[in-house]
């Protein structure tokens, strides 16, 4: 299985997850209310585990999620799981961001589950967010590919998108796009190999050096996951690649369902 989960998961409904939800929240204001805000954020996730499991609520913490594709391998870890079924991470941070509620709702569409919960223990009020989807498994797998901008002027290029498409199709689209950029590097012979730094020029004087992952010596590739603001991200591609010796920069876009292959070269900077 190209995905597996260290533990049975329940796809609870709205109604089943809220029950639930009203059990497990007063624990969590408890916590926070008894310990103060300046525990570990190990400390506070085990102190909410073991009292919702004093409350016959089945807890298990750092619960494994392994992603695989051929050789790649790649674990993520969820940080409670409350009788299978809700997911709580748990921070201990200045405020929510942005970030937390996509790693949420990353580890929602590995697993299958369609509700979980956020919450920061490190303010002075517990805040909390309810992230959703109701993608699973087999929406994630129907997405389209749009490459009217694409050519492939090497080996290399064409073995991107194939591959692209190969872990599309066994992990469905709509994960973190850092899954996909990793396990592409791993298949190039890692970081090291896959990433070197390259010279950035200012006309031909050198002014220092970008880490960048290539596909050949004259080809790189970029992998990002916009859906608003791409032209705005393809100026500045271009104008990164004018002050390098690179002549193309192979970019995926993941755009939800709509992955999109575009190739962005240096013929391309005079137009």
């Amino acid at each position: 299985m190209p995905i597996q989960v260290d533990s049975k998961i329940r796809v609870f409904t709205q109604n089943q997850f809220h029950e639930l939800d009203h059990r497990v929240m007063p624990v969590v204001h408890a916590v926070h209310d008894e310990f103060g805000r300046l525990l570990d954020e190990a400390v506070f996730k085990r102190t909410i585990a073991l009292r919702c499991a004093a409350k016959g609520i089945e807890a298990e913490q750092e619960v494994r999620i392994r992603v695989t594709h051929d050789t790649f391998a790649k674990d993520y870890f969820l940080d409670v799981l409350l009788a299978h079924g809700m997911m709580v991470e748990a921070k201990a941070t200045e405020t929510l961001t942005r970030a937390h509620r996509a790693q949420a709702l990353n580890y929602l569409l590995l697993t299958g589950m369609q509700h979980g919960r956020v919450v920061n223990l490190r303010p002075a009020a517990v805040q909390d967010e309810f992230v959703s989807t109701r993608l699973g498994p087999v929406a994630r797998r129907e997405f389209s590919v749009v490459d009217s901008g694409w050519i492939e002027p090497n080996e290399p290029s064409a073995w991107l998108k194939g591959k692209f498409i190969e872990l599309l199709r066994d992990w469905g689209a709509f994960l973190e796009v850092g899954l996909y950029r990793e396990a592409i590097v791993h298949f190039l012979g890692g970081p090291e190999a896959a990433c070197p730094e390259i010279e950035v020029l200012d006309g031909p004087r050198p002014v220092g050096h970008q880490r960048v992952c290539l596909l050949t010596d004259d080809t790189a590739f970029s992998c990002t996951a916009l859906t608003r603001d791409r032209d705005t991200m393809r100026e500045h591609q271009l104008r990164f690649l004018a002050h390098t010796r690179l002549r193309f920069i192979q970019w995926v876009n993941l755009n939800r369902a709509r992955i999109e292959f575009t190739t962005l070269s240096r013929e391309g900077l005079a137009r």
